[in-house]
């Protein structure tokens, strides 16, 4: 059975006839005006499809580009994945063959979180820095909606698209609430300028709540961006390429001179032949990008100074802070006199200058309910027999903090995921990730 990105896929080429073996060749890209939709589901793939846009393009010309990506939660470029992400939760959901059923995903642009699904669309516009409007094209956006019929459409004082939503009220006055439909994020190059949005259409709501709360975000303080929180809703659209249609017509009527330019589809074996769009793909896989990319933050059991919110449930038995930058550990402390002997304090040493998301590698985390093996020094393992330097431990790299166990799940899925990618890019047949299992056309991976 086809997935609901297959079944869009399908839609999309029935819809737009307008068929080419190499759309984003360099001519093609030197036109004034373009316009392209991807044939894929995969978010890596489509986000370096833009990156290339942006980077390769003519710098005087201005592009439009449309696609829908399989479920995932995609972070913006200075953000922490341990203060936006409910990590253990993300890494709960796992389909077959080490993949998650949302993706984990940070962007090249600036802003906020966000959860895609197959009933989200993405709209993209690239244009001349020196022309740059915060606020252009999502009027381009919520032009397009009135005219699908859509009502209560605006751009607020954030640059969000937003919907009011009329509310049943007792008596004769009416009441209505404001409702987020799109968030959107920026990126300024020398010559150029992306401006990229979602749009709400029909989307599973009940996934963004859960995902996006951390259990960690209370301990955390962190530099770069926070995402904003706002209530969101659907539009109610129920199909994708009907919010297609309406933006190209409306892209077409802002920019008059392009109202020939023929719709083009970038197809997945295409956009993966191309060695600039593989580069950002591989690079968006890596967990360095996702992970190394983190600003500096700084983690604490109990109120200080510096932070003094009240944690919820702090740990009653020792009081730690822990300094990050770029997931690397820079400084890790504790009052508890366990760590005074040589070989406790070993422990917090092998920690120091380890990256966050390799510490699976190197610790048996499965055995802390009454020891840990830290394997250390070419192979050689110092045991930590300590219940209580356990329980430390297991607080600081468990699921409700730095969560190693659930990074090292998402971190199998990238691998996954970029063999899956070289697969195709090779001359294989495509691998379809059904919530089932591979398909390999029809038949099961393997058989």
């Amino acid at each position: 059975m086809a997935t609901p990105a297959i079944r869009n896929a399908w839609r999309i080429r029935s819809i737009f006839q307008t068929r080419h073996a190499r759309p984003i060749t360099t001519k093609a890209i030197s036109q004034k005006f373009q316009i392209y939709t991807s044939s894929s589901p995969n978010p890596y793939l489509n986000l370096s499809i833009e990156h290339h846009l942006l980077e390769k393009s003519d710098p005087d010309s201005t592009i439009l580009f449309l696609y829908t990506n399989d479920p995932c939660v995609v972070i913006g470029r200075n953000q922490n994945p341990w203060t936006e992400v409910n990590l253990p939760q993300l890494a709960k959901t796992r389909i077959k063959f080490g993949q998650l059923k949302h993706h984990l995903v940070r962007r090249r642009s600036g802003g906020g979180t966000v959860v895609h699904d197959h009933g989200n669309a993405n709209w993209s516009v690239i244009f001349p820095k020196d022309v740059f409007d915060r606020d252009k094209h999502a009027l381009m956006v919520v032009e397009a909606l009135k005219n699908m019929g859509i009502k209560g459409v605006k751009v607020n004082e954030r640059h969000d698209i937003v919907q009011e939503v009329a509310q049943e009220a007792e008596g004769s006055e009416s009441a209505s609430s404001t409702y987020k439909i799109s968030g959107s994020a920026y990126k300024l190059t020398g010559k150029r300028a992306l401006h990229h949005g979602t749009l709400l259409l029909n989307s599973n709501l009940k996934d963004i709540s859960g995902l996006l709360r951390s259990p960690a975000a209370p301990f955390i303080v962190a530099q770069g961006v926070e995402s904003v929180r706002s209530p969101v809703c659907n539009v109610g659209v129920e199909d994708n390429t009907d919010f297609y249609h309406a933006v190209i017509d409306q892209f077409k009527a802002m920019y008059p001179d392009g109202r020939s330019v023929e719709v083009k589809e970038v197809e997945q074996q295409e956009a993966l032949n191309h060695d600039n769009i593989w580069r950002g793909v591989q690079e968006l896989l890596s967990p360095k990008w996702l992970w190394e990319s983190t600003p500096k933050f700084r983690l604490s059991s109990h109120p200080t100074p510096e932070d003094p919110r009240p944690r919820p449930s702090p740990p009653s038995n020792f009081f730690l802070t822990l300094t990050a930058r770029h997931a690397e550990i820079l400084d890790l402390q504790t009052d508890s006199p366990l760590f005074r002997s040589p070989n406790h304090a070993a422990s917090l040493n092998f920690l120091l200058q380890q990256k966050i998301h390799e510490v699976p590698k190197y610790c048996d985390l499965l055995e802390w309910d009454s020891y840990l093996n830290f394997r250390i020094d070419n192979g050689k393992t110092l045991t930590l027999r300590n219940e209580s330097v356990a329980s430390m431990c297991k607080w600081l790299l468990g699921d409700d903090m730095l969560a190693t166990g659930p990074i090292r799940g998402i971190n199998k899925s990238l691998k996954t995921k970029l063999k899956e990618l070289k697969h195709c890019r090779d001359g294989g047949k495509p691998l379809v990730l059904d919530e089932d299992a591979f398909m390999f056309h029809g038949r099961r991976f393997g058989d």
